[in-house]
């Protein structure tokens, strides 16, 4: 009788034992499941981004090699969030929103104005710069004011925010030329075809630094419209990883490296601009307010 029982009691520590086996296995797979999510963004192992590659100072590629302000936001993103595999592709001001909706890119870094229009189609997370809209001259220009582009024409390219903003100012007598991209503006108004070029800032300042030979420069302390905010575009439906961006962003522009990146960039901007950082860096709240929503907070 005892045998007997000394045999079940066998059978059922085997039993047991087994079962212990099985679940620390399915466990560890489990785990092993979630580590490989965590190593994903926007669901994907391997992630697009889309950015200029014409925009001196802010994304700008040439013998194959990429610079400027976005391109060092970019790699902040890929480290910070320990993205493993993320590559750039180019697009065009115009292409920037069609690209994102298609799924043509992940992610779109390209001097991208966040807009309550465009909120609603996407999401954004920013912004990481704050910018307003300004004038390029060539080196003979006599424009010191608003008042002296009465009658001038003045260049600024498709799908901006830019030719918008310029409307608004016909009343002044500017004349207004709207081109494919920022080249074509710069052309025009090397050649003498413009007498200036419109468009944010933070961009200007590329290209004056990029076309110092030519004597090419900012207007100082000319400027028109509302600020810009730059956001990081994605498309809807990645409300978790957007957050995930959204805080990653709000401390990477209250750090050093933020300020390091834009003067890396864009020294023309603190060598001209005292006060930079306080214009151009973006606040907690100005980013909460923008990030991961359908429409800007109040």
């Amino acid at each position: 009788m005892s045998t007997k029982v000394g045999s079940k009691t066998r059978v059922y520590v085997a039993v047991a034992a087994f079962c212990v086996i099985v679940a620390v296995g399915l466990t560890l797979a489990v785990s092993s499941g979630s580590d490989e999510q965590d190593d994903t963004f926007l669901g994907k192992e391997r992630i697009s981004v889309g950015m200029h590659n014409d925009l001196p100072g802010i994304s700008y590629e040439e013998n194959y090699r990429r610079s400027g302000l976005d391109q060092l936001v970019f790699e902040q993103i890929k480290e910070g969030l320990g993205i493993k595999s993320a590559s750039p592709s180019n697009v065009s001001s115009e292409g920037r929103f069609p690209a994102l909706e298609k799924g043509e890119v992940d992610l779109v870094i390209a001097a991208f104005s966040i807009t309550p229009e465009r909120m609603k189609e996407i999401d954004f997370v920013g912004p990481y710069a704050t910018t307003r809209q300004g004038f390029l001259v060539g080196p003979r220009s006599t424009v010191h004011e608003l008042n002296d582009f009465k009658g001038k024409a003045v260049c600024s390219w498709e799908g901006t925010t830019s030719v918008a903003t310029l409307q608004e100012f016909r009343r002044e007598g500017i004349e207004i030329k709207e081109l494919v991209d920022a080249s074509d503006c710069i052309d025009a108004l090397k050649r003498g075809e413009v007498q200036a070029v419109s468009t944010d800032q933070m961009i200007l300042y590329g290209f004056a630094r990029h076309y110092a030979k030519e004597g090419l420069r900012v207007v100082p302390d000319v400027t028109i419209g509302a600020p810009q905010h730059y956001g990081i575009g994605l498309p809807k439906g990645h409300r978790a990883d957007c957050v995930e961006l959204r805080e990653f962003v709000k401390r990477y522009v209250e750090s050093s490296d933020w300020i390091n990146d834009v003067v890396t960039s864009l020294p023309d901007i603190p060598a001209q601009e005292p006060g930079w950082i306080s214009d151009y860096k973006p606040s907690d709240e100005s980013i909460d307010a923008r990030s991961c929503r359908d429409k800007p907070s109040a």
